[in-house]
């Protein structure tokens, strides 16, 4: 099933990055629907029963507005300071990165920039940096808000003196921004257009650096795929040689029409599919037969 999905070869030696949606944390963190409090208010204010982004879009700059905002940073807090870290999908996340770091050790043919795991997430959430730190691993988590003093960390690869040896370095670009440092932007179509300050321009253009690197591969996990700022970014380097596995969050979910042609789509019986989970067993499966255990 492995080589089916990755081939062995180009693992071995792939600029690997990630897209993160909600759907990564699984059952450990609610995905926009499970927003009750704020849908409910969007849909008192607005006379529809639309989702949250498009809810504020249709808020324009009415006062109410500012009222959904500040009810869904409350329930988001909420959510946040309740989350179990032993639920079993922050367990599979953990599981994922540990695959992950078994292959790109065992992969002898790296350049040392290949050490590097790049991670694009569109969550506020602190999820994924503390999974990574729970397994050890050397992690640097960037908002627009930190990039000013972080930026000196956008291209580390970790070193071990003792073995001679560079070892797998992550770096994750928190595209939305982080509820750790408030620096985030909120849901409304308008998201990129509103936040293209200096520093998050600068963040969307070391993403487009990492996806321009010669052989590199994305692996989509969690993303619902309506975001079109996203999706052009995404397309503009599937034209020029990116490689885009995109595990599908339920069966029915359809590709957008605009990358369908480009990525490798990644299904599964279960529904909705845990593409974390899967994505963490197909690569356990590279590690296995690249180690020859």
């Amino acid at each position: 099933m492995g080589q089916e999905v990755f081939d062995p070869k180009i693992m071995s030696s792939a600029h690997i990055n990630f897209l993160f949606g909600s759907g990564v944390n699984g059952s450990a963190f609610p995905t926009m629907d499970g927003f009750t409090e704020t849908k409910k208010i969007i849909k008192e204010k607005t006379g529809k029963d639309v989702g949250i982004e498009e809810g504020i879009d249709l808020l324009g700059n009415d006062a109410g507005r500012k009222e959904v905002i500040a009810l869904f940073e409350n329930e988001f807090s909420k959510f946040e300071n309740s989350t179990d870290f032993s639920n079993a999908s922050i367990k599979n996340i953990e599981k994922l990165f540990k695959a992950v770091n078994s292959l790109v050790e065992v992969s002898e043919n790296r350049q040392p920039q290949m050490k590097q795991v790049n991670i694009f997430t569109l969550n506020y959430d602190n999820i994924v940096e503390s999974s990574l730190k729970n397994c050890g691993l050397i992690c640097t988590a960037v908002s627009p808000a930190s990039l000013a003093f972080e930026n000196v960390f956008l291209n580390l690869v970790g070193y071990r003196p003792d073995i001679k040896k560079y070892i797998p370095t992550y770096l994750l670009l928190k595209l939305h921004g982080d509820s750790k440092d408030k620096s985030m932007v909120f849901p409304g179509n308008g998201k990129f257009r509103a936040a293209l300050d200096a520093r998050e321009f600068e963040l969307l253009f070391d993403m487009k650096s990492k996806l321009s690197a010669f052989n590199s591969i994305l692996i989509v996990i969690g993303y619902s795929g309506h975001d079109e700022d996203v999706n052009g970014i995404i397309k503009s380097f599937i034209s020029s040689g990116l490689t885009v596995f995109w595990f599908k969050y339920k069966k029915e979910d359809v590709i957008p029409a605009s990358l369908a042609s480009g990525v490798i789509p990644v299904e599964n019986e279960s529904n909705p599919i845990d593409g974390t989970l899967q994505c963490q067993k197909l690569l356990s499966q590279l590690w296995t037969q690249s180690s020859g255990k």
